[in-house]
């Protein structure tokens, strides 16, 4: 049912999904999504919480990545560019920016998952992996998505470039990542790490 869901949500906006619809789309009746989330709005946020999980497992952690600690940083980080530039993403925040004032709850577990989650886990890989101090590693990793995503998800967030590849079936088309320009921005925090 969240996965009909989430195709219809992210098909037609939050406004014109129906029950009906959904229902239909999951092989089901109304009456059996009414059993499980008695409003469309618990069902909404069930559907950004499924997606947010699938995205984060996907992810994983940056030392999962490769035994080089800058290499894992660098595929990291490539990972989680192609996530939030694909498509699919894309339109979840698109959805959940059009809905932020009727589901805040959603817009901030969305920015939480994708941007705090993920600084976080950068942050705590350069503090136990590199050695850098706490405090430290929270600033680094927070320049680095900084540089990572300005204005490069801003401007895929409003239609700038084009999607080219397919990275994942799942996720949708991405724009190409290039990871040498990825490794050049890992590479220019050094001097901020001791």
């Amino acid at each position: 049912m969240l996965h009909a869901a989430k195709a219809v949500f992210l098909e037609s906006g939050f406004e014109r999904a129906s029950m009906d619809r959904i229902a239909a789309h999951a092989g089901t009746t109304k009456r059996t999504l009414y059993a499980h989330f008695v409003r469309k709005e618990d069902l909404f946020l069930a559907v950004f919480e499924l997606v947010l999980d699938l995205q984060l497992d996907h992810l994983r952690e940056p030392a999962d990545y490769a035994p080089d600690p800058e290499q894992a940083l660098v595929l990291f980080c490539a990972r989680f560019l192609e996530t939030v530039l694909s498509s699919k993403p894309l339109r979840l925040f698109r959805l959940a920016i059009t809905e932020a004032e009727r589901f805040p709850q959603g817009a901030v577990r969305l920015h939480e998952a994708m941007f705090e989650n993920v600084q976080e886990r950068v942050a705590n890989f350069l503090h136990q992996r590199q050695g850098v101090a706490d405090d430290v590693s929270k600033q680094v990793a927070q320049q680095l998505l900084a540089q990572l995503l300005y204005p490069r998800f801003t401007r895929a967030l409003f239609g700038a470039p084009e999607p080219a590849a397919t990275f994942s079936e799942d996720l949708g088309s991405c724009p190409a990542v290039d990871l040498d320009s990825i490794r050049r921005v890992v590479i220019s925090l050094k001097p901020f790490m001791p």
